[in-house]
């Protein structure tokens, strides 16, 4: 249940603060210190003048059913239902994947929905006591953060796990640690708590994709993460293989392969094909250590000293320029601009700026260098604005 005003306000008092930080506080100075500005140090705050992004509102749609299923609200026959209702929801508000490209925002959504829908409808269900929605307090340095874990559990060896739920595309590897922050300082919390370092883990179940562990020919198992509406495209070639092992026919093989392909579901092909395959939810975890929570602090208290400061010196000067973002931080994150931010150009001064120089460079006048030179490039290959949502 989340904390009301005097709740939190209690808090401040308990810890001796001013203010109660978020993750998503701190995440968007970090993205944006001029939308920083607008949400929070401004005032009047200046209200966002575009709400047409699905993803904010999809990725709560998701969390929403997934909290009522849980709580045993709902049953789990009813989540592909819900998830009909919230999907055609979301049709009629008109939200977009793509704000600029209809052609393009129509092929992500077919995508992202037929993922979703899937998940709704394969979910496997945790089987463990979960606590959702956890409020939890965490001091770092001298600022005081709070936050709310979407899922924590004990595993069958008493290790403590947090989860989110993660509607984003997924990210493996050095992306996975860079992207880990929100849990890693929630894991901090635990600790904080008392529970010892090396009985927390942190993951993320993205509900987009599944893990699929594939038997191979020499004894080994595989395992990879597909996207949940690609399987049957994606297993095509090694159930051909094991089609092939079990002594169908060519045609044989190419009818099943081809069911295979259309109703994306292994259960079209025979039992001893069908077992060479486990499908689950794709959870991804991250290594927590005690490396990785120290740079995170160091980041925060680095962070929001700059903030601090940045805000104590607009309060004398009134000098918004003081939360620019830089041409290179908009450039990087041009995608994010067009599609996702909920401040456009309007009243976003930076993105403005940046994109009179485009349309300067455009019209022939190159005085601002390669001021967006791989906007093209952006648009599709860096999506860091989706790994919040």
């Amino acid at each position: 249940m989340r904390k009301t005003y005097e709740e939190l306000n209690n808090i401040k008092d308990k810890y001796g603060v001013d203010t109660l930080w978020s993750w998503s506080r701190y995440y968007k100075y970090k993205t944006s210190p001029y939308e920083y500005f607008l949400s929070y140090v401004v005032n009047p705050k200046v209200k966002p003048d575009r709400d047409d992004s699905i993803y904010g509102a999809s990725g709560g749609f998701a969390h929403d059913i997934l909290e009522k299923f849980y709580k045993k609200e709902i049953t789990y026959n009813e989540l592909a239902t819900e998830f009909d209702d919230a999907a055609i929801t979301l049709e009629v508000a008109d939200l977009k994947f793509d704000r600029s490209n209809e052609e393009k925002n129509d092929t992500i959504k077919e995508k992202y929905m037929a993922n979703l829908k899937h998940f709704f409808k394969n979910h496997k269900p945790i089987t463990v006591k979960v606590d959702l929605e956890r409020f939890i307090t965490i001091k770092v340095g001298k600022y005081i953060f709070q936050g709310y874990i979407d899922l924590t559990k004990k595993d069958s060896d008493g290790n403590f796990i947090i989860q989110d739920w993660k509607t984003s595309s997924i990210y493996k590897g050095e992306k996975a640690i860079g992207e880990a922050g929100q849990l890693i300082l929630y894991a901090e919390g635990l600790r904080q708590l008392g529970i010892p370092l090396e009985k927390i883990k942190i993951c993320w179940n993205f509900l987009k994709y599944v893990n699929v562990t594939t038997e191979l020919k020499n004894g080994k198992n595989n395992i990879r993460q597909i996207e949940r509406c690609k399987i049957g495209e994606s297993l095509k070639a090694n159930s051909k293989t094991w089609l092939k092992h079990f002594g169908y026919s060519e045609e044989e093989i190419d009818d099943y392969i081809e069911l295979l392909i259309t109703t994306n579901d292994i259960k079209c092909l025979p039992k001893e094909v069908q077992e060479k395959y486990i499908i689950d939810d794709c959870y991804i975890f991250v290594d927590l250590t005690q490396d990785l929570i120290d740079e995170l602090k160091e980041d925060i208290v680095k962070t929001l000293d700059e903030i601090c400061d940045i805000e104590e010196r607009y309060k004398i000067t009134k000098d918004e320029s003081l939360f620019f973002d830089s041409d290179e931080s908009v450039d990087k994150q041009s995608y994010y601009f067009a599609n996702l931010c909920s401040y456009s150009a309007n009243l976003h001064k930076p993105y403005k700026k940046y994109l009179d120089k485009l349309e300067t460079k455009k019209n022939g006048t190159d005085m601002f260098g390669g001021v967006g030179s791989d906007l093209n490039d952006n648009e599709t290959d860096d999506l860091e604005w989706l790994n919040s949502l």
